[in-house]
């Protein structure tokens, strides 16, 4: 019976460094050798992704921005992509204003580009996040005084902004009257910053999962993952994998407690899954 191994990168997958670790990687070349299903679902973008999953062969498409984008590596095009509606956007936007906060938005174009726009930072985590991706995104970042204004052929798909709870605890509140969106909001694995992802209410880490599940052919899912965004897609898994240094809600509803990030443990139990 096939399975498909599908794993949070962040905290998860990755070495507290938010890098591979050469065994990792390698033992995931293996994995694709040997014909195993193997995924990751991640909060990351595949500007952000693919650089770190380099050298990775996958034979399986990835789960990018929480669900938002099934992806493949291979032919670097979204098998599938969910969109914002234009009306709900303004909505989401309107609660930021109302508390002086500017977050970012994604597009991803007809011709297969994901870009960004913002209007202006008002802190120092949305600088830094601007800082770290600018050079990767090559000219993709957009500056403009209305986000709304988008063009043809461009379709927005994913908001997000960085802050501490204090400032953030209002919007999320008032982001759940909205039934067309579904967001996560947990704390950033590098910094003391939350973070606020927004995207349509079809997209998820468990639907990702599901269709790449279907995609491949497998029968069932065992899901790896650290953090809150990770919760709904390992209550969609038949079987649940926390790392050690999981938050204590993963723990909580995993099936199995791994080691920690920093120990290859994602690879090494899939190794011995496979062997038993």
């Amino acid at each position: 019976m096939k399975t498909l191994y599908i794993s949070d990168m962040d905290g998860t997958l990755l070495q507290s460094d938010g890098k591979l670790s050469d065994f990792t990687k390698e033992k995931l070349n293996d994995f694709y050798k040997m014909g195993i299903p193997f995924s990751v679902a991640t909060a990351r973008s595949m500007i952000s992704a693919m650089p770190i999953l380099e050298g990775v062969h996958f034979s399986a498409p990835i789960v990018l921005m929480n669900g938002v984008f099934v992806y493949d590596t291979e032919t670097k095009k979204a098998v599938k992509y969910h969109e914002i509606d234009h009306s709900v956007l303004q909505r989401i936007l309107d609660l930021f204003y109302a508390k002086n906060l500017h977050p970012f938005m994604f597009l991803y174009s007809d011709d297969y580009k994901l870009s960004i726009k913002y209007t202006e930072f008002d802190n120092d985590g949305m600088k830094e996040f601007y800082d770290e991706r600018v050079e990767l995104l090559e000219g993709r970042f957009t500056q403009t005084d209305d986000l709304t204004n988008i063009e043809k052929g461009q379709h927005p798909v994913y908001v997000n902004y960085y802050a501490l709870p204090e400032i953030l605890d209002d919007v999320v509140e008032k982001l759940k009257e909205i039934p067309q969106i579904d967001f996560a909001y947990y704390k950033d694995s590098y910094s003391d910053d939350w973070l606020i992802e927004i995207y349509s209410h079809t997209a998820s880490k468990a639907n990702g999962a599901k269709e790449v599940k279907k995609i491949v052919g497998a029968k069932s899912i065992i899901a790896f993952g650290d953090n809150l965004n990770d919760i709904i897609m390992l209550n969609g898994a038949d079987i649940a994998v926390a790392v050690k240094n999981a938050v204590p809600q993963v723990k909580e509803i995993a099936d199995v407690v791994i080691g920690n990030n920093n120990n290859n443990s994602v690879v090494k139990y899939i190794e011995e899954k496979e062997n038993a």
